[in-house]
């Protein structure tokens, strides 16, 4: 089997330019992310015209990475790793970092490395990643923002003579082959044809200096054994119909989470909050994450599909709602600019965007929900602005110890801002699909 992890010395190293390259160089690719990002995965799928899938060790487990790199891939792999190859969570070398990944998964690692003021010192870089966990197989090494021919040949010597990793090439330092943060996320219509075009200069720019026929040769892997810890769920829940808000304000969805809700049986029909008039004829309505604040116009002035909503929920429908989708469950969202769009007022809370991360809820966190526990991330700028007295239902906790409560529940409605993966959190789903579940049955019954 073909595939490789793409992976840096550090954050800003042009990883993502990289992969891009090289998903647009090679055929019939499966892309894949490490770590939870949304942003990455929907530029892997514009490049590749394949979807792209998450693999997140914290909140999927060894088994469910394995179930979905193994079960999505294709001619040959390339995942693309997240921050430094080592960074994760502590300083474990077990700490879902893309090293502990690439072992997981027997993955070969492609290592990213900046030449910008670099000479022989660049051999003791490569090596020190080599040698700090000899279970992580380093097979080559890529040198991006290279001035010259010249210098890559001085710096592939260096590497190769120190280090025993052969060089597979350079990028060269050119601002014109970078996708920066202007073009992630922003896959609109006015956008593609700007994307394309940097997209084919950069393969084109790549395959020149770049040796794919031996990053083909290098990448092997050999399937691991696995459990097949899903199978007992296949059809289980037939019968139930989900509604997805799937349109450019909510976009932020695992993929494995929306078919692993197909492989349960359960219908999944997609629905725009800013394009439809009343919602589809479903027993649970599923709002993840995405922009609502970029569209919150458009969002409550859409009154007639608010009110549909509305008595949607009076007569006991089902609502799960993840960040983007929480926030416009609630009263409404207060932008950076002072304008107040009212929402859906399901929640009795009010959000205000921030000009910053809100740091201190953010990332990995353990999920408790009604005695079952899960996973989850948070990635929001946005908070809590007005909040009122509305019973919360999760007990989130970090590994430092800090602690607090989310999860805003009302009747049938369940949303917060942690974004679940169904692979590291089945008990909660079910919690949730086994009330739709006994809910039809008392409708029915």
């Amino acid at each position: 089997m073909k595939g490789f992890l793409l992976a840096g010395t550090r954050s800003g190293i042009g990883k993502t330019t990289v992969a891009m390259g090289l998903m647009a160089s090679f055929e019939n690719v499966s892309p894949f992310k490490v770590g939870p990002d949304y942003i990455d995965p929907s530029f892997h799928e514009f490049v590749t015209g394949n979807r792209s899938y998450n693999l997140d060790l914290f909140l999927m487990g060894e088994e469910g990475v394995k179930e979905s790199f193994y079960s999505h891939h294709k001619g040959i792999s390339i995942v693309e790793g997240v921050m430094g190859l080592y960074d994760g969570l502590g300083n474990s070398l077990e700490n879902y970092s893309s090293a502990h990944l690439s072992k997981v998964l027997s993955l070969p690692v492609i290592l990213v490395v900046d030449a910008i003021g670099k000479s022989t010192s660049v051999a003791a870089e490569v090596l020190g990643y080599k040698m700090l966990d000899p279970e992580v197989n380093i097979a080559g090494v890529i040198i991006n923002r290279v001035s010259s021919e010249k210098l890559y040949n001085m710096l592939k010597e260096a590497i190769e003579s120190y280090t025993g990793i052969k060089c597979l090439g350079y990028l060269k330092k050119d601002e014109s082959l970078n996708i920066g943060s202007r073009h992630l996320g922003l896959l609109q219509a006015d956008e593609v044809g700007d994307l394309r075009e940097k997209i084919e200069h950069l393969k084109n720019e790549l395959e020149k200096t770049i040796n794919l026929d031996e990053i083909y040769k290098i990448a092997n892997f050999q399937e691991k054994p696995r459990k097949n810890i899903f199978e007992k769920y296949k059809n289980k829940y037939k019968g139930i119909k989900i509604g997805v808000a799937k349109d450019r304000a909510f976009s932020f969805y695992y993929r494995d989470n929306l078919e692993f809700l197909e492989k349960m049986g359960i219908e999944v029909i997609n629905f725009s909050p800013i394009r439809d008039k009343k919602i589809p004829d479903v027993d649970l309505l599923y709002f993840g994450g995405g922009y609502p604040e970029t569209y919150g116009k458009e969002l409550s002035e859409n009154r007639e599909f608010i009110q549909s909503l509305i008595e949607f929920h009076k007569n006991g429908g089902f609502i799960f709602g993840e960040c983007g989708g929480f926030m416009y469950l609630t009263e409404g969202i207060e932008t950076l600019d002072g304008k107040f769009y009212p929402m859906t007022k399901l929640i009795d809370a009010t959000v205000k965007m921030g000009k910053s991360l809100q740091i201190t809820r953010f990332g990995y966190v353990d999920v408790e929900y009604e005695n079952v526990r899960g996973k989850a991330h948070e990635f929001h700028y946005s908070r809590i602005d007005k909040d009122g007295e509305m019973e919360k239902m999760y007990t989130l906790k970090k590994l430092d110890g800090r602690e607090w409560k989310c999860g805003y529940k009302n009747k049938n409605l369940l949303g917060g801002y942690p974004h679940l993966h169904f692979y590291g959190s089945i008990d909660i789903l079910e919690k949730i699909l086994e009330g739709v579940k006994n809910g039809i049955h008392k409708k029915t019954s």
